[in-house]
């Protein structure tokens, strides 16, 4: 678990370093700071140190014979593939979640929406301990996801978004909603309202977060669409207009 962690820590860290930064970013202050690089060299780097904490502590804890036992139990679990143990879908959904978030929707998708993605599909398939629902929502999202890959690897995003620089937003919108609705329709009618909470805070943690790192640290985001679009119209046309 240790290494896979790290792993995909180490991937994000790679993946930023495409990004655009400081000196590289022109009409902007070339200070570290403000490279939209910077949010992902710091979940990268995180992950990457939880993943060797990890590594080492349970190393520590059990020793080269907790190695051994960890590959043949995943030996066995690529075996098992059609019929996963509970424990072997929690991982692959944390995993799943997180990547597909890093690799498909953030650098494509608002940040805001993708960022309401990852959040609503952690949350939701993890709050109510429901093995049968975590099941059933892991499949939605690798479906949803996998819907999406094929947008963007059939050419039909980069003719979207040429044609209309939004289009990649609207699409991960409806994705988006289009997941809640079903999680929604999956967890039952007793607990329509917890799963509505959870989708709130899933929409209200980057609505917050977003204007503070845009606003005041100065920080540009991997993909600023719509929603962030939206915002600027308020920060500089309605609450600071530039007076001609």
């Amino acid at each position: 678990m240790g290494i896979l962690v790290f792993l995909i820590g180490g991937a994000i860290v790679l993946e930023a370093m495409t990004f655009p930064r400081g000196a590289e970013m022109s009409g902007v202050r070339n200070d570290w700071y403000v490279s939209p690089a910077l949010m992902p060299y710091i979940i990268g780097s995180g992950l990457a140190i939880m993943g060797i904490v990890l590594f080492v502590t349970g190393l520590r804890a059990s020793g080269t014979a907790a190695i051994v036992k960890a590959f043949h139990e995943v030996t066995a679990g690529i075996a098992r593939v059609g019929h996963p143990k509970a424990s072997t879908v929690r991982f692959m959904a944390v995993v799943g979640v997180l990547a597909v978030s890093v690799f498909l929707y953030i650098p494509r998708v608002d940040f805001v929406v993708a960022a309401a993605a990852l959040l609503a599909g952690l949350m939701t398939m993890f709050v109510f301990e429901d093995e049968l629902l975590l099941r059933r929502l892991v499949v939605l999202w690798a479906a949803l996801a996998f819907a999406f890959f094929i947008f963007c690897v059939s050419g039909l995003h980069a003719g979207a978004t040429e044609a209309y620089y939004f289009a990649s937003d609207i699409v991960g919108g409806v994705i988006f909603i289009a997941y809640v609705a079903v999680a929604a329709k999956l967890t039952g009618d007793q607990r329509q309202m917890k799963i509505w909470r959870l989708i709130a805070l899933s929409l209200a943690v980057p609505l917050v977060l977003v204007p503070l790192f845009k606003y005041l640290l100065y920080i540009p985001l991997p993909r600023e669409g719509g929603i962030v679009a939206l915002m600027d119209i308020v920060r500089y046309d309605i609450l600071d207009p530039v007076q001609e």
